[in-house]
């Protein structure tokens, strides 16, 4: 009869494993080809390139991709268009974001190193 508290002892030792609060599941779609990625951030990580640096501007927005322009870069007027996407949680809290910009200057302008992968 002693095993069921000797497991107990031995599962009591053994941190939890638990999944990051904030992670991202990216899309880029351009013409016939579509991209993912995954983001995981505190700490960051995952498939995504750039994660580090991802994760510290979705920081600066609290986690909502939408708030990301930053206003930087000099873009063509070519029409190539760009469509993302990402879907998951930051900090247990659910986001999603959709959008499509006119090429992949403008989206790299709007949404930082976040879908540059």
């Amino acid at each position: 009869m002693a095993p069921l508290p000797l497991f107990a002892a031995i599962a009591a030792l053994i941190p939890a494993f638990s999944a990051p609060e904030s992670s991202f599941v990216l899309s880029v779609q351009r013409a016939d080809s579509v991209l993912f990625s995954n983001l995981t951030c505190e700490p960051a990580g995952g498939l995504h390139p750039r994660a580090d640096e991802a994760c510290l501007a979705l920081s600066d927005v609290d986690g909502q991709v939408g708030g990301l322009s930053t206003g930087q870069g000099l873009c063509t007027l070519e029409y190539d268009p760009v469509r993302v996407t990402a879907s998951g949680t930051w900090r247990g809290e659910t986001r999603s974001f959709e959008a499509e910009f006119a090429n992949s200057c403008v989206m790299r302008a709007e949404t930082g190193p976040v879908f540059d992968f």
